[in-house]
């Protein structure tokens, strides 16, 4: 009971703690019979006799009544029990309750006119403190709701009310004391856990509030105390007593505001990280990650030593423990939107100030991390993940059920109009730097979006929530991603350095297990079960509802109201759509790489019913986006949408159960999937055609999810055919002013081929030399430090010869795919020389003599796989041979080709076990051979050609003389075209050129083709006479 009482904020109005337990002892039968509410009240509210059962309008037991509440008497004689005697007051009746009541405040020494027996109850009778005399007599008051005469106590409760404002406007009244002082004491004690503290609370700002009185500042100092102490609580260590008074405020519409008040010193320096000093930044900072960009990590200490169901249950207790913070968080925000107009507009207020003041967390460096003081001016990473849970909680009435489309009342030009308390602002437009972010398609300036006249509350919480997303859990699905790289190379050095006894091993390990920390800590922090789910319903409304803005007729004047089915053919695109120009990049960027996160890191939520639900808008989204510059300008964007599209691929270890297939029929039964190879291809050139510049490593990495899409789509007999397809429309318009699709997308692949797999090799000789360095012992002498940079140097070039490797491989096998099915396409005029060249080089490389070159141990831990190479290179001859051009082109390859080449590659074919591929790549050499031979005959016949029948690019006889509009300058028609595929230039002068605007040089061309045949009768009068001759 002891300790019950010392917890009781209350138990501090008796004298000592031995008197708190005897009255509770003695009254604990009446407590019962009192009403719940009532019982912790009646603990502090002094003994008390119990009122007569009688009649309301019985003098005496009015009396009586109201002595038991004041504890005041102007009678005088025996009483049973302590009360001050105010002999001078009258009769203490309804009538002079106002007098009696502060003539007893105005007592100095209230002591010394006590009256009555016993000591029970003599320190409250005798209180002098202003507000916590009139607090008793209020709690006094709310103890007896079930008397007949309750309704007497709430007059006492309204006089107690008004004496209790007075003294607090004028504290001047009593003397030395400090009643706002008092009240404070008091309501930190009582808020949030008594009912009658509570009550008092709103009567009291309700009268002041009638009385046109400001709230008195005692209330901010109360909510500055509850602040500080929140700031101190970790995940699991939270005071939710702090919480209720939080919850309190606001739900009072007249303390609402100070929930939301935020320093002058933040505001006017725009300070990030002041917002996690603030009330509800202090709330939203609790999380199992630190609170400074320095602090320490709480959970998951010395991971490498607990099993991983120890890493499951701490996980488990962090979800449990964050969730029960978020849904007080979600109340408080709920209850701020409701409990008035200015409550709600000073939290989106605050909202929108807190995300402005905060958006440099997108930056770059402060995803990498590398500065931790810059990054102490934001709020820590779990603020501002919580407030982005806290955010979707509050849209999940307009994001969770699709088929109603409440999602179409978002207005798509919310960010683009000035912010509500600025001039000319547009109400409920809480837009804050939303207005100046990147947007899906460049802004027109003389085609401004019209804007309403008000925006509603779903409008701005959907781009505030995706603007707490983009800052908090996208920052830290980036920093995720960006850690498990790391300790992914960290393991790979540890175990090296373990290897060969290096001594900074065991530091290796320390900051590898911090590191470690680190990641299980982010884990936990942004892949809670429910947190997920609301973030998938979310964005599936995102993508459905940019969907819906896309497919809008710009001739419609108003935003649709209802679904509009997306299938093939899609609508005609539209140039600058005034919609898209309003809506921010960072929506997409948050949705796909939330989408890839997810998948990584919590890939079981897809295959649950959230999952199905989920997955066909983003299908829609990427059909519709993807390949559409007009729809979404940003070409690393869309590609980013071709990563996205990888994660919906069907698993391949996915056998059986209710959802099998579901995956596939996304890819083959959705009404637009038919748009799915054309945008697929349309981004993976545009990559190239950004007219920025764009590192060979970032293009490679865009186009890795990339080809394995396109391996799967490869697959479908629908899908092949939409391969084909495109490939015909750029047969039949190869010399097009722009370039065909198709024409693009093998040039660039065979562009990609040669890139990789020669910087591949490049790499593993290096690796080579390296290895046998070290093996010499040629290392073993260097300096320390020069050893060590060796080291590293060798590190770095194993990971860049596996990249090579591995997107070279998925290059030579798309190329496999594609010239079985369209091999006229790599035989045209235009590529086959270029692709015969490619493949003789790569294959006199790998059976050659420079193969020796590539021998380094582990292979296959730099996925480098000669073999697999040679066979896939030879598979292409097989596929291209039948047509004479190619054969000619091959045997025409003067840097590669020799007659030994065949014979090599058979060789390794028949050591690695591929005899009929050998078999049928005799044919393709005696075909080549064959076209060697003529290639020969003509060779002899153009070494004597004029100069100016010859190409000046490429020095051969021009076949189809054209000449350049700008430089005035011939060529060879085959040779402009190839070049025109990468670089759409005149090659002599970098002005603008098309094909379409070259003109045939058809005077020269007659006198080419008349010296040819010249020179071909001559050679053949030649050989007719010798043979006569011989005869």
């Amino acid at each position: 009971m002891s300790k019950d009482l010392q917890s009781n904020p209350f138990a501090a109005l008796f004298s000592t703690l031995k008197e708190a337990e005897q009255f509770q002892a003695e009254h604990q039968k009446q407590q019962n019979d009192d009403n719940d509410d009532s019982q912790s009240v009646l603990q502090h509210s002094g003994e008390r006799e119990e009122p007569a059962k009688t009649s309301p309008d019985d003098g005496d037991a009015i009396t009586s009544f109201l002595e038991s509440l004041l504890l005041v008497t102007t009678r005088e004689g025996a009483h049973s029990r302590p009360l001050v005697l105010l002999s001078d007051a009258g009769t203490l009746d309804m009538e002079s309750l106002q007098f009696v009541m502060f003539e007893r405040l105005l007592l100095e020494s209230p002591d010394a006119c006590l009256v009555g027996n016993g000591n029970r109850g003599r320190e409250e009778a005798a209180r002098s403190e202003v507000v916590v005399y009139l607090c008793e007599v209020y709690y006094r008051c709310w103890a007896v709701r079930s008397s007949p005469l309750f309704h007497l106590a709430q007059q006492v409760q309204a006089a107690v009310i008004t004496n209790l404002a007075t003294a607090l406007e004028q504290p001047e009244l009593y003397g030395g004391q400090q009643p706002d002082r008092q009240l404070i004491d008091i309501l930190l004690r009582g808020l949030g856990r008594e009912a009658a503290v509570e009550d008092l609370t709103l009567k009291l700002l309700n009268h002041l509030a009638d009385q046109g009185t400001p709230v008195p500042p005692l209330f901010d100092e109360v909510i500055v105390n509850i602040t500080k102490k929140l700031m101190n609580c970790s995940l699991m260590t939270v005071d939710y007593q702090l919480v209720d008074v939080l919850d309190f405020y606001a739900s009072c519409p007249h303390l609402a505001e100070l929930l939301t008040k935020t320093p002058d010193k933040v505001t006017q320096d725009r300070s990030g990280r002041g917002y996690q000093n603030t009330p509800l930044g202090a709330l939203l900072s609790i999380s199992c990650l630190p609170k400074h960009p320095a602090g320490q990590y709480e959970f998951f200490e010395k991971p490498s030593s607990q099993p991983n169901h120890t890493h499951k249950d701490t996980e488990n207790s962090i979800w449990i423990a964050q969730n029960t913070i978020n849904a007080r968080l979600h109340k408080i925000f709920y209850s701020l939107l409701k409990v008035s107009t200015r409550a709600k507009d000073s939290l989106l207020t605050w909202v929108e100030s807190c995300l402005e003041s905060n958006s440099g967390r997108a930056g770059l460096w402060h995803v990498q991390g590398g500065n931790p003081l810059a990054a102490a001016v934001y709020v820590s990473d779990g603020f501002m993940v919580n407030l982005g849970v806290v955010m979707l909680q509050l849209a999940q009435p307009f994001t969770q059920d699709l088929k109603t489309a409440k999602f179409l009342k978002i207005d798509p030009t919310y960010c683009s109009a000035p912010r509500m308390n600025n001039e000319n602002g547009v109400a409920g437009a809480y837009t804050g730097d939303l207005g100046r972010q990147t947007t899906l398609i460049p802004q027109q300036e003389d085609k401004p979006p019209i804007l309403p006249k008000q925006y509603s509350f779903i409008s701005s919480c959907f781009f505030l929530t995706h603007r707490a997303l983009h800052l908090g859990v996208q920052v830290v699905q980036q920093k995720l991603h960006k850690l498990s790289q790391e300790l992914g190379r960290m393991q790979h050095e540890l175990q090296e350095a373990s290897a060969q006894g290096s001594p900074a091993t065991e530091m290796m390990r320390s900051h590898m297990e911090t590191r470690t920390t680190n990641l299980l800590s982010f884990k936990a922090a942004i892949f809670e079960p429910n947190m997920v789910e609301n973030l998938l319903q979310f964005l599936a409304a995102s993508a459905e509802w940019l969907v819906q803005i896309a497919l809008t007729p710009q001739e419609q004047p108003n935003l649709p109201t209802s679904l509009r089915e997306v299938k093939a053919p899609l609508p005609e695109e539209v140039e600058n759509h005034v919609y898209l120009a309003c809506i921010p990049e960072f929506l997409v960027e948050t949705l796909t790489e939330t989408i890839s996160a997810v998948r990584r890191y919590s890939a079981p939520v897809f295959e649950s019913s959230t999952g199905t639900q989920v997955l066909p808008h983003l299908m829609s989204f990427i059909i519709v986006f993807m390949g559409s510059p007009h729809r979404m300008n940003n070409p690393h964007l869309r590609a980013h949408l071709a990563e996205c599209l990888e994660t919906l691929l069907p698993e391949s270890s996915n056998t059986g159960g209710l959802l099998a297939g579901y995956r596939e029929q996304l890819f083959t039964a959705h009404p637009a999937a038919s748009h799915l190879v054309t945008a697929l291809i349309h981004v993976f050139v545009s990559i190239e055609m950004t007219g920025q510049s764009v590192s060979f490593e970032d293009k490679f990495n865009y186009r890795r999810p990339m080809y394995e899409v396109m391996k799967y789509l490869w697959e479908s007999p629908k899908h092949r055919k939409s391969f084909t397809h495109l490939a015909d429309e750029a047969l039949a318009n190869m010399e097009a002013a722009k370039p065909p699709l198709f024409l693009r997308f093998v040039n660039l692949l065979m562009n990609d081929a040669i890139f990789l797999l020669d910087e591949g090799l490049s790499y593993m000789s290096q690796l080579r030399e390296s290895q046998m360095e070290r093996d010499k012992g040629d290392w073993a002498s260097l300096p320390t430090e020069q050893r060590a940079e060796r080291e590293r140097n060798m590190q770095h070039m194993m990971l860049l010869a596996r990249f090579h490797n591995m997107l070279g491989g998925h290059t030579i096998k798309t190329l496999i795919r594609l010239t079985r099915e369209i091999p006229q396409m790599f035989t045209h005029s235009t590529l086959v020389d270029r692709m015969a060249a490619m493949l003789n080089y790569f294959l006199s490389t790998l059976v050659g003599p420079k193969q020796r070159n590539l021998k380094v141990r582990d292979m296959e831990k730099y996925e480098f796989r000669p073999g697999e190479i040679v066979t896939d290179i030879c598979t292409i001859y097989t596929h291209l041979y039948s047509d004479a051009a190619f054969c000619l082109a091959v045997s025409a390859d003067g840097r590669s080709y020799s007659p030994k080449l065949f014979s090599q590659a058979q060789d390794v074919l028949c050591r690695i076990g591929r005899r009929c591929l050998a078999e049928e790549l005799q044919t393709v050499a005696e075909k080549v051979e064959e076209a060697g031979q003529l290639q020969a005959e003509e060779d002899d016949i153009v070494a004597d050609a004029p100069e100016e029948f010859l190409d000046p690019i490429m020095s051969h006889l021009m076949a189809d003389p054209v000449i350049l509009p700008s430089s005035k300058l011939t060529c060879d028609r085959q040779t402009i075209a190839r070049h025109l595929l990468s670089d759409q230039t005149d090659p002599f002068n970098r002005q603008p050129l098309t094909m379409e605007e070259v003109q045939p040089n058809t005077e020269l061309k007659n006198r080419i083709v008349t010296w040819l045949e010249e020179m071909r009768t001559k050679r053949r009068n030649a050989q007719k006479e010798k043979e006569s001759k011989e005869s």
